[in-house]
């Protein structure tokens, strides 16, 4: 069985497409699938890494930014010379239903990774891993009659990482002891800096571990900041569900890392990064699931210190948070995606 993915990162762009696409290729490849990826190349891209970690990237060249008609020749040409692919899946924000219409005739099916429901899709399979006031229908116009819905936190895409740690899993007691930042892997608002420079600020700093991407621009000036303060920094990080296991309370955005925060019964202070986050966030925060600071652009450094101090000195939050958190993924599903495309039930 061959899966083809496509998916980009950069800079701007934010690396969390292919984090997610790289999570389901991985659980694919342990049930035997050849997997394969389709990527434009850019600073930030994650190819490398993505080739590091033993996956086949293909190479879209071109004008950026490209058409979707010039795009869907590069992989139309990308699928003609590898053969016969069972599914492709495509997790973009500039390609929709005219994009896998013309993919759709070179592969079995087409399934779409999405959190927007702001365009039409020509696809047999949909999955959006975030919780949502419309819900599923949100999507009612936008999908072709029959399609498949894959809905909800039970189908989060979670690194294999996160299960080894599925009975060591804790609520948190209220300590404010060991603090985690983690805005994503390129965090192209530096909301990074405005949390340490918070943390810096508190009387009696607990341990905390800063983590950011290989894609993050200001490396060497958070390097630094990080010897001074007796901070740990770490980058590119093999070890995320352990530092979120360790950790008393989370500062990050709202993207695809919030479920593995959740899964780890993590409370977390969250700093809106970009506009596809509103939904997930506004949800999370209804079900007392976050602390919601405001948008990027929004917050300040004095903002977070206060919180920081709120939390302190009600260590209540930490605890409420935490159950609610570990709420919301009671009934998710392990590898429930890779067992769809591959046919096999969750006993095999």
């Amino acid at each position: 069985m061959r899966i083809g993915f496509r998916a980009d990162a950069s800079r701007s762009l934010g690396t969390g497409h292919v984090m997610r696409c790289a999570t389901l290729a991985e659980q694919l490849k342990k049930q035997g699938v050849d997997v394969f990826f389709m990527c434009r190349k850019r600073p930030g891209d994650l190819v490398d890494w993505l080739m590091e970690a033993g996956m086949d990237v293909h190479m879209i060249t071109g004008a950026d930014p490209v058409s979707w008609e010039e795009d869907a020749a590069r992989c139309v040409q990308v699928l003609d010379n590898i053969g016969t692919v069972d599914w492709l899946v495509v997790d973009h924000y500039l390609l929709d239903a005219r994009w896998e219409e013309v993919l759709s005739a070179r592969v079995g099916g087409v399934m779409v990774i999405d959190d927007l429901a702001d365009r039409p899709h020509r696809c047999g399979v949909l999955l959006d891993q975030n919780l949502h006031k419309a819900g599923e229908a949100g999507y009612a116009n936008l999908l072709p009659q029959g399609a498949t819905c894959l809905f909800g936190p039970a189908y989060a895409l979670l690194r294999e990482e996160f299960y080894h740690y599925d009975k060591k899993r804790k609520e948190r007691l209220g300590r404010l002891d060991r603090v985690l930042v983690s805005f994503g892997g390129s965090d192209p608002n530096n909301d990074t800096w405005k949390v340490v420079q918070a943390l810096k600020r508190l009387a009696d700093t607990p341990k905390v571990d800063v983590v950011v991407g290989g894609a993050y621009p200001y490396k060497q000036e958070l390097r630094k900041f990080c010897q001074q303060e007796k901070m740990s920094l770490h980058v590119q990080t093999k070890r995320m569900a352990r530092l979120m296991q360790q950790a008393d309370v989370a500062f990050g955005a709202g993207g695809s890392s919030v479920w593995e925060r959740c899964y780890m019964k993590l409370p977390t202070v969250v700093i809106e990064a970009a506009d596809n986050q509103t939904g997930v966030l506004s949800a999370l925060k209804e079900r007392g699931a976050v602390l919601y600071l405001g948008r990027s652009e929004q917050v300040t450094t004095d903002q977070i210190y206060e919180q920081l101090a709120l939390l302190k000195n009600d260590p209540s939050l930490l605890v409420n948070l935490s159950r609610a958190a570990g709420a919301l993924m009671e009934k998710h599903r392990p590898h429930a995606v890779a067992d769809f495309l591959t046919g096999r039930s969750p006993d095999d």
